[in-house]
């Protein structure tokens, strides 16, 4: 362990166990905060000297991450809401919440919300606009948020404490279609909150909530650029917000614009484009090896397989020689070798835009209006992979193919072949490439009524669009591509022709020579290349009415008592292009592998199908706050909660999801905290009603690399998932040590019937352990094919512990803050009907769980300076823990640290309202470990979605408000 490394641990360490550690997550924030943070706007300069703050500003707990009396005042009033509970309440919730400011965010990772979010190690496999999620799929450029590892279905994503119609079928808002410039502070509920919320929280809820006072105008520019010189980025944004007449209304509206640039393949990353990956050792022990590998059954200019002339490879030209093996040679890989090395897209590109406007109104004292609306547009590219025709589906060229040389021709003939097959990596197809395009409007309007002092009722109605668009282009149309390769002479004109083109078939088919890397024209790329096109139209339509207020008075305090009911409705509607509707023939056409004879669907990718369905959600909820004891020589104050929610689905008819908690507070300064909820999720429409879709790929099958053909799809008859949480904690902050805080809280989260579907692989791998209905899905009669249905698969036990600790300090005439958080995964488990749990805690190369994870971060404020840097850390574990003893050399993976730096420095002559700033993250450029993962059926060499992928990146800004 370096010096560097030492340091941060030790430091950490410290932080957590200090004697007298206090509570993190308590109540509220400490004074020395409070005039650092609180009293300025978000993005504004922190201040470092004494200042007042506002009336509603004292009615609020702060902005600082790490406490749990989380709140939120709305149009100024005072009045407090929090997020992990729906009860007007000062009093602190017995869920954990996690907050963290938009500037601290911004520190850590300025690209983007969703980059520093995903830096918190309760988040896991969540999905960000220029990297991969957990499986390699990018989702389209989308930034989905994942707590727990538990996928961004099973987290509720709230704005404001309310539903964002989804930016994708799998039912999850894109986060950079939300309004971040104003955005205030992201509160993070990490324990099952369906019971206060509804139905999707199963691993917590994150609420962004926005600045609803902000006043003035900010204007917000910065660019940024990785060490290699690539990955360039640039963001715009200007926010502005006023009264209005005479302060009995509010104004607040935003314009943003942010660009990512694509990184591809090929770029400066030696480790990247090395392609490692899993490979059987043909030699014996270790059974697997990991390396960089190249195919040893194709090449980029084309590969004779099987027949008197295997082992031929075309080269540039159209010339042939002797195809040279490398070692470790199987079936489909080697190391070494004249063969086509995988390579694919390395981050997506992404181009978004972003209206926002909200205004606020008193029409009485008692009574206030709010209406808002936005509109986001998201526009992401990246390159998915090359297609290829190896083993199963490589081309068959026929001995009469006027491409072939008069000297191969002569050797077939002399060798009595009349065909012979040809296995290529299209290089010279070029990648083929996904276009996304999302945009999303919606409109909100609410009210909220104070009856009394004790009482209010406040109501919203919410519709929102999202048209999502994805086409998938420089795609192989099977068909074409097959009747192009059998290209001959004709009769009449002595030209270069397809075949089938004189028996009347494919007019218009344009010949290919794939004879040679380079040796494809345009012209019949032209040809055979195509674009499948996705058309989905996602709608939501939500109305809420919740009354809140004190039931009755007792001697350790009021009743608080929160009841709604709420009405949903989810609806979507895809379209796609006719040919990915189009089962592929070969009626006329000779030479189309009899594994692509009768598929649905004609490209190499995508072949997305039509979607049509919605549901109704009917729910009513009560949640009451008792307090039992208040300065008893019992303990300082005792307070249960329990809340309840009926939920009714057009779907899967009623479900009830509840949540029993308790706050103790034996001592002053000590709380303990304890919470039991049962929490629903019930299918999205994807899950439901997705038609089947073909995929391809490769799969370890009868221990050898094998191609296979399948199809996905939905299923109508799935029941709703059930999940049983339970959280027990401790904070503390202790009077002799004041701004120091401390929590420590342990979860265990049992899911049951969760809805998924294996992974090709998965269904591989399940199938030898005996599961049958796994089994039943795997045919091979020459071909293997695999067919993957969602289902109610598994069930998946996770568990752990969550540390948080916060001090902060005068020092030298600033302000001092140091945090830490640090995650300790002690169980992810997944079990399989009838087969053995599966232990994935520690796992980095399948699920990218490692079990220890963390922040450490210092921030410094003294006049004109702002200093903040930051260590993330990411624990040791095992490329497969599944793996038995001999599979890998070594199946360690070692721990991972990155530094993040941002120094900000007030504007002369400005008065103290502008900033440059400067962000460095991974400032020792450190390069990700080695773990091959599978995306799009071949290896990678790392987990994208764990690790620092692109390297060293640095940000350079300024935010100025007027």
């Amino acid at each position: 362990m370096n010096v560097r490394n030492l340091f941060t641990s030790s430091a950490m360490i410290a932080l957590i166990v200090l004697p007298g550690t206090a509570v993190a997550q308590t109540a509220p924030a400490p004074p020395q905060n409070q005039t650092g943070d609180r009293c300025r706007g978000q993005g504004e300069p922190r201040a470092s000297g004494n200042c007042e703050p506002s009336s509603a500003q004292d009615n609020t707990s702060g902005t600082v991450a790490g406490t749990d009396v989380q709140t939120s005042s709305d149009g100024g009033n005072g009045d407090i809401v929090v997020t992990g509970s729906r009860l007007k309440t000062g009093f602190a919730s017995p869920t954990p919440v996690t907050v963290a400011t938009t500037d601290d965010l911004r520190s850590a990772a300025p690209t983007s919300l969703t980059d520093g979010l995903t830096q918190l190690p309760q988040f896991r496999n969540s999905s960000r606009a220029s990297t991969a999620g957990p499986s390699g799929v990018r989702g389209n450029g989308a930034s989905f948020l994942s707590l727990r590892g538990l996928e961004s279905q099973r987290t509720l994503t709230l704005l404001d404490g309310r539903r964002v119609v989804a930016s994708s079928s799998a039912g999850s808002p894109d986060i950079n279609l939300f309004p971040q410039d104003l955005v205030a502070r992201v509160e993070v509920v990490t324990g099952g909150a369906s019971a206060a919320y509804g139905s999707d929280a199963v691993a917590g809820v994150v609420n962004f909530v926005l600045d609803k006072n902000f006043t003035g105008f900010r204007v917000r520019a910065q660019a940024g650029i990785s060490n290699e010189g690539d990955g360039g980025s640039r963001q715009a944004a200007l926010s502005y917000g006023t009264p209005l007449f005479g302060g009995r209304a509010h104004l607040i509206a935003s314009i943003e614009y942010r660009q990512t640039d694509e990184i591809r393949g090929g770029n400066s990353r030696p480790w990247a484009d090395a392609a490692y990956a899993i490979i059987v050792n043909p030699n014996g022990a270790p059974s697997r090896l990991i390396a960089p590998t190249v195919a040893s059954n194709a090449t980029f200019g084309g590969l004779i397989v099987g027949g008197p002339l295997n082992n031929t490879q075309f080269l540039a030209g159209g010339a042939t020689a002797p195809f040279r093996l490398g070692t470790a040679v199987t079936a489909t890989t080697m190391i070494g070798g004249d063969g086509a090395p995988s390579q694919f897209g390395f981050t997506s590109g992404l181009e978004s835009y972003n209206a926002f406007v909200r205004l606020t109104g008193d029409v009485t004292d008692n009574l206030s209006l709010f209406v808002e609306g936005g509109a986001a547009r998201s526009t992401s590219g990246y390159d998915v992979a090359r297609s290829s025709q190896t083993a199963g589906t490589a081309f068959t060229i026929y001995n009469d193919n006027a491409y072939l040389s008069d000297a191969l021709r002569n050797q077939l003939a002399g060798a009595g072949v009349t065909s012979f097959r040809l296995a290529r990596v299209d290089r010279d197809f070029g990648f083929s490439r996904v276009k996304a395009r999302s945009d999303t409007w919606r409109v909100t309007g609410g009210f909220n009524w104070k009856l009394g002092s004790d009482w209010e009722v406040e109501g919203y109605y919410a519709h929102g669009t999202n048209n999502y668009e994805v086409d998938t282009y420089n795609n192989p149309i099977y068909r074409r591509l097959f009747a192009a390769a059998d290209a001959v002479r004709d009769p009449a004109t002595n030209q270069i022709v397809c075949r089938s083109t004189l028996q009347g078939y494919n007019p218009g088919c344009v010949p290919v020579n794939l004879f040679g890397d380079g040796s494809v024209s345009s012209a019949a790329l032209n040809y055979f290349m195509g674009t499948a096109v996705q058309k989905l139209r996602l709608t939501q339509d939500v109305g809420s009415l919740t009354v809140r207020g004190s039931a009755l008075e007792l001697p350790a305090g009021k009743v608080s008592v929160a009841a709604g009911i709420e009405y949903r409705r989810e609806s979507a509607n895809q379209t796609s292009d006719a040919l990915s509707q189009t089962v592929i023939s070969n009626v006329g056409v000779r030479g189309i592998p009899g594994s692509f004879v009768g598929q649905l669907g004609s490209y190499f990718l995508s072949n997305p199908q039509p979607l049509r369905g919605s549901y109704d959600v009917r729910e009513g909820f009560i949640e009451v706050e008792v307090p039992v004891l208040k300065n008893s020589p019992v303990g300082k104050a005792l307070t249960l909660n329990g809340a309840a929610r009926l939920i009714d689905y057009s779907t899967v008819g009623s479900l009830v999801a509840w949540k029993a908690g308790a706050v103790f507070d034996p001592i002053s300064g000590l709380r303990l905290r304890f919470t039991r909820s049962r929490d629903i999720r019930a299918a999205n429409v994807s899950e439901l009603y997705t038609g089947p879709v073909s995929i391809q790929g490769t799969v370890l099958y009868n221990n050898m690399t094998t191609a296979f053909i399948g199809r996905r799809s939905g299923n109508p008859n799935l029941a709703p998932e059930r999940a049983d949480t339970l959280t027990a904690g401790a904070v503390f902050k202790p009077g002799f040590l004041p701004g120091f805080n401390l929590s420590v809280d342990y979860y265990n989260i049992k899911l049951n019937g969760a809805i998924a579907q294996l992974t090709p692989q998965q269904t591989i791998d399940q199938c030898n352990q005996g599961f049958q209905p796994a089994c039943a899905q795997i045919t091979n009669n020459g071909q293997l094919t695999l067919l993957i249905p969602t289902l109610n698969l598994s069930s998946i036990k996770t568990s752990g512990v969550d540390m948080e600790a916060l001090y902060s300090i005068k020092l030298g005439g600033g302000d001092l803050k140091l945090r830490g958080l640090l995650t300790y995964l002690d169980k992810y488990e997944t079990t399989l009907p009838g087969t053995a749990p599966i232990e994935r805690a520690g796992d980095i190369g399948t699920t990218g769980t490692p079990r220890w994870s963390g922040t450490l971060s210092v921030n410094y404020v003294a006049g004109p300076v702002d200093l903040f840097a930051q260590e993330r850390f990411i624990g040791s574990g095992k490329i497969d823990t599944t793996a038995a003893a001999g599979t890998f050399a070594d199946n360690h993976v070692g721990a991972v640290w990155y530094t993040d730096v941002t120094a900000r420095f007030s504007a002369p002559g400005m008065g103290g309202t502008g900033q440059f700033f400067l962000t460095v993250n991974n400032l020792f450029n450190r390069q990700p470990p080695i773990v091959p993962t599978i995306p799009y059926g071949g290896y990678r060499s790392t987990n994208f979605a764990l690790y620092d992928v692109i390297g060293r990146y640095f940000t350079f800004g300024f935010q100025a408000k007027f």
